[in-house]
């Protein structure tokens, strides 16, 4: 039923193009082909333009995962890098220090044989009384190596022990007599009997001393025995 009312209507529309003298047929008809070939063409290209946007967005995704790749290994090698750093400079320090340390105790030893000599120096000190112009002379010079040999030994690092009146200190002091004796505090330093060393904060040699301890019944009576004794 549509298809007979329409073809009146058709055949109407084409007398009008007929009659109408301004229209030129052949005109319209290449017009007409020409926007039939551009819609057709409009088509494909925008076929095109999605394949190389599908094509670019490829590209795209393969070169972000190759530069996270590349970050990856670059990061694994810093982290190689910075261990390889910290075990060489963990190397360099513990060497430097076993270099210190047997340095030190190549120094220890030399200096160590070197303090009997100053204790003889000091003994004769205390002993000699220079009575003559010569022997005052003799002391002179003695006294003067003496001087040269201690400054020699500070500038060495060395430096002498200061325990007289101090507490007892097993770490610095050794020891080798006892004292009972109420002026002091118990386990007071009363007595110096060989100087003590020390190289920096190293032990070089202990201190030899005597202690205090403290006064009981039992060592008043046998004070008071031995005072006895001695007098008859």
């Amino acid at each position: 039923m549509i298809g007979e009312d329409s073809k009146p209507q058709e055949n109407e529309i084409i007398e009008e193009l007929r009659d109408d003298e301004d229209l030129d047929l052949e005109s319209f008809g290449e017009q007409l082909t020409d926007d039939l070939l551009e819609a057709s063409d409009s088509a494909p290209s925008k076929d095109k333009s999605q394949d190389q946007a599908t094509t670019d967005s490829s590209q795209i995704s393969d070169l972000i995962a190759q530069i996270l790749a590349l970050k990856q290994q670059a990061e694994e090698k810093e982290g190689q890098y910075k261990r390889l750093f910290a075990d060489f400079d963990n190397f360099r320090k513990r060497t430097e220090r076993e270099k210190e340390e047997e340095e030190a105790k190549i120094s220890a030893k030399i200096l160590k044989k070197i303090l009997p000599v100053v204790d003889d120096f000091e003994r004769a000190q205390l002993q000699l009384k220079p009575k003559t112009d010569g022997e005052t002379s003799i002391h002179n010079s003695y006294q003067s190596v003496y001087k040269q040999l201690v400054k020699s030994l500070k500038e060495a690092g060395v430096t002498k022990m200061r325990p007289l009146h101090e507490q007892f200190d097993p770490n610095f002091h050794e020891a080798i007599a006892q004292e009972t004796t109420n002026e002091y505090e118990e386990g007071t330093v009363i007595d110096e009997l060989r100087s003590g060393y020390l190289l920096g904060e190293r032990i070089l040699r202990h201190a030899l001393v005597r202690v205090s301890t403290p006064l009981t019944e039992d060592s008043i009576t046998e004070k008071d025995s031995d005072h006895i004794s001695s007098e008859n």
